[in-house]
């Protein structure tokens, strides 16, 4: 018998066993009519493959689950910082050499009417306006270089929070980014500026789409891995 647990998810018009590590637990989906000996034997083979991808998401997960509370963290250009809470004028300063972000909160917030949910709600609030200021900041500086190098220019763009997309080119040739690339390192947001910049040519996923990508960013596929492998941790509740 297997030693490692996981659940199986069994169809008639699966040909192949796949392994799913899906918050930090594993999920096997196999074929309708094979054997149960065949896939514990499996999963064990991938043992320390399995054992590297559960500890990578529970470590993440330690992450995403984020209340903003003094001394919780929270990603900044790829890097874990702690939240420091304080009192004053209302303001965020990021302390990068030291790991840490300084978020401040008017002083009314110690009073004893307001909860701990009320104070998390105040910093997540300006962590997510200082975000967007700091990205907007990014893209005014880095978009006029791109435009010249790849002859694709934008009739606008803007920032704001989305749930589940980077970025977003629509047929009026307008940009759209969200304010959370804040957290991925600078290379990375290059990509996803790239990317969405090639929509303006080709508004689809085409063949002819990721080679213009690859061509203006040669690390693209480095940016996807690295995207792929950190997305637990950027989770925003």
């Amino acid at each position: 018998m297997c030693s490692l647990k996981y659940q199986l998810i069994r169809s008639s018009r699966r040909k192949t066993v796949a392994l799913q590590i899906k918050a930090a637990k594993l999920i096997v989906r196999a074929p309708q009519n094979i054997e149960l000996s065949y896939i514990d034997n499996f999963v064990q083979s991938k043992s320390l493959w399995i054992k590297d991808k559960v500890s990578q998401q529970q470590a993440s997960a330690q992450i995403a689950v984020n209340n903003f509370n003094n001394g919780d963290l929270v990603y900044i250009d790829g890097l874990p910082h702690k939240i420091v809470v304080d009192y004053g004028k209302m303001s965020v300063r990021c302390n990068s050499a030291e790991g840490f972000i300084s978020v401040y909160i008017p002083a009314k917030y110690q009073q004893q009417s307001f909860s701990k949910e009320d104070i998390s709600a105040k910093v997540k609030l300006l962590i997510e306006e200082w975000f967007n200021s700091e990205v907007c900041y990014y893209l005014t500086l880095k978009l006029p270089a791109l435009y010249e190098q790849t002859s694709l220019i934008a009739t606008s763009f803007k920032v704001r929070k989305y749930k589940s997309r980077w970025g977003s080119c629509n047929n009026r040739g307008e940009l759209s980014f969200n304010c959370l690339l804040k957290m991925l390192p600078p290379w990375v947001v290059d990509y996803v500026i790239v990317h969405e910049l090639c929509h303006l040519k080709y508004l689809n996923h085409s063949t002819k789409f990721w080679q213009l990508v690859e061509n203006h960013c040669p690390d693209m596929h480095l940016a996807k891995a690295w995207m792929k492998k950190n997305q637990p941790a950027f989770t925003w509740s």
